[in-house]
Parts: C-alpha cells; structure tokens; sequence
C-alpha cells in the first residue's frame, strides 16, 4: 500500500470541523461498554508499532493498493493533475505530491485500488452519527471515543464534540499519547468521562529508539 500527504488545506475553521479517517461502530476495545469510536487524522509521534499509520498525517491522503489495479485506467482519465499514468508495460505510475485529494479516481475506480484517507467533518456530521447508537450506550455503559492518531491534535474540534456530548448525556472516552498540552487536558477534562493513556516505553532514549 502506497500512501502520501495530500498537499490541500483545510480552508473552514478548525474549531467546527475536523479530518476524520474513520468512524467505527459497535467498538468494543476502545473504553466500557458498547462504544462509538471516532478517529482523527494526525499524531505528534510515529511509533514503529502503529496500528494506523494512516493516522499519522494530519492531511487528507491518497492510498494506492498496487495488488487491487487492473490497469483500466480510468483514473487516468477522470484525475484533473496527472496524478495517475502508466509506463509501456502497463505499470501503474501515481505522483502523490501533484494530488489534491479531490476524489474523481478514486469514484472511477472499480477495484477499490485507490482510497482517500480523512474526511472534513463538522462537529454536529460527527455527532448526528454517533447519537445514533445512543440506545445501544444507555444499555451497555458505552459511549464515544475519541481517537486516532492523536484525537488532541485536533484540540478545538475534540473539545467542541466532546462539550456537545456530554451535554446530551453520551459518554466521553479519549485514547491519547499523553504528549499533547497540559493546557488542553485541563481543558477537556470537565467533558471526559475516562482517559485511556497509552504507555509507550521508560526512559527518553528508548523511546527516541522507538520512533522511526
């Protein structure tokens, strides 16, 4: 799987929307109960044993999974930068750095070869789906959780999700690295029902060793 950073911005304000690469029903390894995990784009740190390295970037992405292209072509076709070409054998050539994550390959696409990783999402998107499970968190203990990535690398559209949340009687869970601002912890925490940490390593030096 090939997968690079998209060069686009983000142009609407970061405190009602995030970038989202996943939202992920009926999870029940993230917090108690029955939960609703949300996964947000972007990580301060980039440990070797990542689960999602997709995460890692705070941009949108373009995937490309070589195995699944059948050289059709019609991303060639459709794709307005020349991302896509292919060499006289028929070899899928994609240049990462001219996308613009606009999506029109990855719609013509028939294999499922190419894949945007993150998606602009407004507090209230994100909320609409998550309440949706609300009679299956009253029953279970569950809730929502915020994750990633590092879901406080997105500190104002977490604090804003989390803020509605509570306000409407849903349980808050937040996986983070422990490595975002004091300041932010405090901020959210009046709106979290449990932190779960993830304990990287001890001592500065190993964990320097375990960051590619």
């Amino acid at each position: 799987m090939l997968i690079k950073n998209s060069t686009s911005q983000t142009t609407t304000s970061q405190s009602t929307t995030g970038v989202v690469f996943d939202i992920q029903k009926f999870s029940v390894n993230d917090g108690p109960g029955v939960r609703t995990a949300v996964f947000m784009k972007g990580c301060q740190m980039k440990c070797v044993w990542c689960h999602n390295p997709e995460s890692l970037s705070a941009q949108k992405q373009l995937a490309f999974n070589a195995d699944k292209c059948v050289g059709c072509r019609r991303c060639e076709q459709v794709c307005p930068n020349g991302v896509h070409s292919f060499d006289n054998d028929g070899h899928h050539k994609v240049d990462f750095d001219a996308c613009q994550t606009c999506g029109q390959c990855v719609d013509a696409c028939m294999q499922d070869a190419l894949k945007i990783y993150g998606k602009e999402m407004t507090v209230e998107q994100v909320y609409s789906e998550v309440i949706k499970d609300k009679v299956y968190f009253d029953k279970s203990g569950g809730g929502i959780t915020l994750s990633g990535g590092e879901a406080l690398k997105q500190f104002d559209f977490c604090l804003a999700l989390a803020k509605m949340c509570k306000a409407n009687g849903v349980h808050v869970c937040i996986e983070t690295n422990g490595a975002s601002k004091t300041e932010h912890y405090r901020a959210i925490a009046p709106y979290v029902d449990l932190f779960l940490f993830d304990y990287k390593a001890t001592g500065d030096d190993l964990i320097k060793h375990l960051q590619e």
